[in-house]
C-alpha cells in the first residue's frame, strides 16, 4: 500500500516520462528477450529428465549413498518424464521434491515362521497437470494399501487379521489437497501390476479433531473397490494424548467389511509412544484383533516392544522389535505363546519440503 500511496503522489509529467522512458526501453530489449527465452525452451527441451535430475557423486561417497542417489534421481526423473505427458514447462526444482521409502527385513514368530519384508513407496509429482494430484508406485501390502488397515510402522507392519501378506507392486494416481484442514478427502485409483492385472479404487474421509490441551480425536472412513475383492469399507477412530513432552499415548481402532470377509474384522490398539532423545523412540504396544463370523472371534492378543532408531547418515533408520502374541484362529487350536522379534532398516530419498 504505501508503494501506491507514493506513486499516487508523483505528478502527471513525472509519471509520464517515466513511462514513455520505460517503453522506449522495453521496445529495445523485446527481441532479446525473446531470442533468450526462446534459446531457453529449445535448451529445456532438449534435455532428458536423468539429465534435469542428475546429482554429482562425491568421489568418497560410500555405497549406499550412491544407492540413495540414484534413487532419488530415478524418482525425480519419472516425476519429470509423467508430468511432461500434461505441458512442456518441466519444474525440476518441484520435481527435486519428490519423496520416497524403501525399506528391508524380516519378522519371525513361533506361530507363523519367519517373514521376508521389502517395500518401498514413492509418490511423484505433477505440477503442470495439478499440485492436488500424485502418481503413486509401490510395493506394499495389497490390501492393507487399498483397505487403509496399514499401521503406525512401515518397515515391519503388524500382523492383523491373520498372516501378514505378500506384498504387491501398485501403481496409481492421487488426489488430496495439499494443506491439510482437518476436513479432508482423499481419492485414489490405480492398479496392481501382475497378470491379470487387478485395477482398484478408494475413497477416504478424515476428520481430526483437538479439544482440551492435551487431546486429538481422528476419525476416518474409506470405502474401496478391487477387481478381485469386490466392495469394501474400513473405519479407523484414534484418540491421542500427550501425557508429557516425552510420552504420548494412542487408542486406536479399527473395523474393515468385505464382500469377502467373515463378517466383520476388527482391532483395538493402546499404543504408548516414548521419545527417548531426538534419534531414537520406542513404542509399547497391545493389541486384540478378531473376526465376528470366524469360528474363534477373538483370534489374536498381542503385546510388544518396538525401537525405531535414527542412524548416521540422517536419512537411514534401524526398527527393532521383539513380543509375545497369542494366536487362535480355530477351535482345534489351543492359545499359546508365540514369541516374536523383528528388524529391518529403512532409507529415506527425495528433498522433501
Amino acid at each position: 500500500m504505501a508503494a501506491l500511496v507514493r506513486r499516487n503522489e508523483w505528478n502527471a509529467r513525472s509519471a509520464a516520462a517515466i513511462a514513455l522512458a520505460l517503453l522506449g526501453t522495453l521496445l529495445a530489449c523485446t527481441p532479446a528477450v525473446a531470442q533468450d527465452q526462446a534459446e531457453e525452451a529449445s535448451k529445456e527441451s532438449s534435455i532428458t529428465p536423468m539429465e534435469g535430475c542428475a546429482q554429482r557423486d562425491r568421489e568418497d561417497s560410500t555405497m549406499l549413498e550412491r544407492v540413495r542417489r540414484r534413487l532419488t534421481v530415478t524418482a525425480c526423473a519419472s516425476s519429470a518424464w509423467l508430468d511432461g505427458l500434461f505441458g512442456d514447462q518441466f519444474r525440476y526444482d518441484e520435481y527435486r521434491a519428490t519423496y520416497g521409502r524403501v525399506s528391508a527385513g524380516g519378522l519371525w514368530s513361533d506361530y507363523d515362521g519367519f517373514d521376508p519384508r521389502l517395500r518401498f513407496r514413492v509418490r511423484l509429482k505433477l505440477p503442470q497437470w495439478d499440485d492436488r494430484i500424485t502418481a503413486f508406485a509401490g510395493r506394499v501390502g495389497e490390501d492393507e494399501y487399498i483397505s487403509d488397515t496399514e499401521g503406525d510402522f512401515e518397515a515391519l507392519p503388524t500382523r492383523q487379521f491373520g498372516d501378514l501378506e505378500d506384498e504387491s507392486v501398485l501403481v496409481g494416481l492421487g488426489y488430496s489437497s495439499p494443506e491439510r484442514t482437518g476436513n479432508d478427502f482423499d481419492l485414489g485409483v490405480g492398479v496392481r501390476v501382475d497378470l491379470p492385472l487387478d485395477p482398484y479404487a478408494r475413497a477416504r474421509y478424515e476428520i481430526v479433531r483437538g479439544f482440551g490441551e492435551r487431546y486429538v480425536f481422528t476419525a476416518r472412513e474409506t470405502v474401496f473397490w478391487q477387481n478381485t475383492e469386490g466392495f469394501g469399507t474400513t473405519t479407523r477412530v484414534y484418540l491421542d494424548r500427550a501425557i508429557s513432552d516425552t510420552l504420548l499415548l494412542r487408542w486406536a481402532n479399527l473395523g474393515k467389511y468385505t464382500e469377502e470377509t467373515l463378517g466383520l474384522e476388527w482391532y483395538t490398539q493402546l499404543t504408548l509412544f516414548q521419545s527417548l532423545n531426538e534419534r531414537t523412540g520406542l513404542a509399547w504396544q497391545w493389541q486384540t484383533e478378531g473376526e465376528t463370523d470366524n469360528e474363534v472371534q477373538l483370534t489374536r492378543h498381542a503385546a510388544r516392544l518396538i525401537v525405531r532408531r535414527q542412524l548416521t547418515p540422517e536419512w537411514l533408520f534401524l526398527e527393532v522389535r521383539a513380543g509375545v502374541a497369542w494366536p487362535r484362529r480355530m477351535l482345534s487350536e489351543e492359545r499359546e505363546a508365540s514369541p516374536e522379534v523383528g528388524i529391518a532398516l529403512e532409507m529415506e530419498f527425495g528433498n522433501p519440503r
